[in-house]
């Protein structure tokens, strides 16, 4: 995968998990919606100071939007081997710990939410 193509791909999967048009980021961060949308379809690759921008915006690292490694896949690997993890467990928590830390926050509550509902629910049978 090219550095472009993994960009726009953080990119893309960032603001739609925060239900924002690609207008509502270019105006976040100061910029025409066309000179955004360029960097979600892969034509061209943020600079230093756009890429610091964006990591402000969404409040995670420029590691996390280059898509770099954290060191994490080794102690996921030696979770996966400690619990005979399936390859799908393994990739949802290697996905999991790469989403910045509110995210991990919002999606707990989230499972705990949907934990909740579904225990009433049942509770109601």
């Amino acid at each position: 995968m090219t550095k472009n193509s993994i960009i726009s791909k953080k990119l893309t999967e960032i603001r739609e998990f925060h239900h924002l048009s690609m207008k509502q980021v270019a105006e976040g961060i100061g910029m025409k919606p066309d000179s955004y949308r360029n960097y979600e379809s892969g034509r061209l690759q943020p600079n230093l100071d756009t890429l610091s921008k964006l990591a402000d915006f969404y409040h995670v690292t420029t590691d996390y939007l280059l898509g770099r490694e954290t060191g994490e896949p080794e102690n996921i690997d030696r979770l996966a081997s400690e619990f005979n993890m399936t390859a799908l467990e393994k990739k949802i928590l290697d996905n999991y710990l790469s989403l910045p830390k509110h995210m991990r926050t919002d999606l707990m509550e989230f499972l705990h939410k949907s934990v909740q509902e579904v225990q009433q629910e049942s509770n109601h049978d």
